[in-house]
């Protein structure tokens, strides 16, 4: 690699970095139970080697509240950083930051190799760095993005693939693929399909023996989740419990008339995917996943995307048909489950970024100046469009999205561990009101270096015996009936009122004292 391409990738992952990695703890304002939970099941790891059942080293992380275990790449790449991180939130989100970060590396080597190009790349590169859902969700420690950069590394060995064709090249592909299984619950629908890519198009290069040679790489791989299933049978139940993958007809089995209805359901939920509105004009429903103000990709994808479309099939080859392929199967996981959501269509990012580069590429070399010029103008409205969400990403979406995830419990919560920590006779009591509080307890304690408090919370319900110690505080939610009666009444005082960013009352610390 040239000296000015390695200059280049330096400053890209370190503006990636800047733009990725700094302020996670200010937007979102809070850490969702989901991310804590990931966080904790990384530092049980990070400081004994086992998960927080007490399991050496499992390969899934299967917790009373889900059954079917929590994916394992995040939470061991997340204990290696906190191996050396101080455990906080900002570290909690920081792994999958970096994440993002190596995606848009990953993605400017391989527009490299694809259009022979450094400015190519680096604007393909900036085209994935300016997508609001990899941004948003690349700030998140949630597991979905990890899939992201094994597609990325992938295809990347695929077009080595395609520049000299070899069997170890293949290998290493389907050995890639195999380890992306790990990544994500949808990994183990998309990454044996972007195998079957691989062997077709390996097969047809090199015979049927190498394609067979991959697919054992793959397999090879496979090996530590394979010894889990034996010896843990009852995941796969759990899997479609949870997702409710064969929920199509309720309780009952499928006639022919409700078997077409789910399949027009289906198959409006795959339109509805590939929606404009959807894809560049207001994103998901979820204020975890989009600010509502923008969509999936850059506006400018509107254009790009189609041009792309008819560059890759008009190319007829083999590297154009793998991305057109996992462009077009991209929602499968979500058709599946039956709910058009953004985590579960995190691998559309990399084949659609790919395809809106192809066609702005397309149309910056096009003969006629006119479609240079709307080249130029469309990668410059990028950045511009991107400045003005990274704007409201950081304010009015920060106050918007608060409740989304959990809410101000940070507040009651460091209060209560500063009245426990102080004396050790008061009980520590929280509503049931406010849900996964054994979560936010263990972290925040932990956070606060007060990892012998971890032990001391007890979900406080009226008229209980264990409610009786002379000393206790309680955690509640004012909008319960049970905090509410408290707060009126001669046996607790308020110790603390948490506020949301929007200035609106949500938590209260009470205390009962002799």
């Amino acid at each position: 690699m040239q000296r000015r391409t390695l200059l280049v990738a330096a400053a890209l992952t370190v503006t990636s970095v800047l733009l990725y990695a700094t302020r996670l703890g200010f937007t979102p304002a809070y850490l969702m139970h989901d991310e804590m939970q990931f966080t904790l099941q990384a530092q049980s790891i990070a400081s004994s080697g086992r998960d927080l059942s007490g399991r050496l080293l499992p390969v899934f992380f299967t917790e009373p509240e889900f059954p079917a275990g929590r994916d394992p790449v995040i939470i061991y790449v997340t204990a290696a950083m906190l191996t050396w991180l101080p455990f906080s939130e900002m570290s909690a989100r920081l792994p999958t930051a970096l994440m993002g970060v190596l995606s848009i590396l990953l993605m400017f080597l391989l527009a490299r190799r694809l259009f022979g190009s450094d400015r190519a790349a680096l604007v393909s590169a900036a085209l994935l760095a300016f997508t609001p859902a990899h941004f948003m969700r690349s700030r998140l420690a949630l597991s979905p993005q990890y899939a992201i950069p094994v597609v990325l590394a992938w295809l990347l060995v695929m077009v080595l693939f395609a520049e000299r064709a070899s069997v170890r090249r293949l290998a290493a592909a389907a050995a890639v693929l195999g380890a992306g299984v790990y990544t994500y619950l949808a990994s183990v629908v998309m990454m044996p399909l972007y195998l079957a890519l691989t062997l077709w198009w390996g097969g047809r290069t090199l015979g049927w023996r190498a394609a067979g040679l991959a697919g054992l790489a793959f397999l090879v791989v496979l090996m530590p989740m394979a010894l889990w299933y034996l010896t843990h049978p009852e995941r796969t139940t759990q899997i479609v419990s949870a997702y409710q993958l064969a929920g199509a007809a309720g309780g009952g089995g499928l006639d022919l008339s409700s078997m077409a209805g789910v399949i027009r359901a289906r198959l409006g939920l795959f339109w509805s995917f590939f929606s404009p509105a959807f894809l560049v004009v207001s994103g998901d429903s979820s204020l975890v996943n989009s600010t509502r103000q923008i969509g999936f990709f850059p506006l400018s994808f509107i254009v790009f995307l189609p041009v792309g479309i008819y560059r890759l099939v008009a190319a007829r080859q083999p590297m154009a048909q793998l991305i057109l392929a996992g462009l077009a199967t991209a929602p499968l996981a979500t058709v599946l489950t039956g709910a058009l959501e953004m985590n579960r269509l995190l691998l559309l990012i990399p084949f659609g970024v790919l395809t809106a580069c192809y066609g702005m590429v397309a149309l910056a070399t096009a003969r006629a100046a006119v479609w240079r010029a709307v080249a130029v103008l469309l990668l410059v409205s990028v950045p511009i469009q991107f400045a003005g969400f990274y704007a409201d990403y950081m304010g009015r979406y920060r106050v918007e999205s608060a409740p989304w995830f959990g809410g101000n419990t940070r507040d009651v919560f460091n209060a209560a561990i500063a009245r426990a920590g102080a004396d050790p006779e008061v009980q520590v009591l929280v509503s049931d009101g406010i849900p996964f509080a054994d979560r936010y307890w263990r972290f925040y304690a932990l956070v606060n270096g007060r990892a012998d408090l971890v032990g001391r919370m007890t979900r406080y319900r009226p008229g209980r015996a264990d409610h009786a110690g002379a000393k206790a505080v309680l955690a509640c939610p004012i909008t319960a009936a049970e905090c509410r009666e408290l707060m009126g009444g001669a046996a607790w005082r308020t110790v603390t009122i948490a506020t949301e960013l929007d200035g609106s009352p949500s938590f209260a610390l009470l205390e009962r004292t002799p």
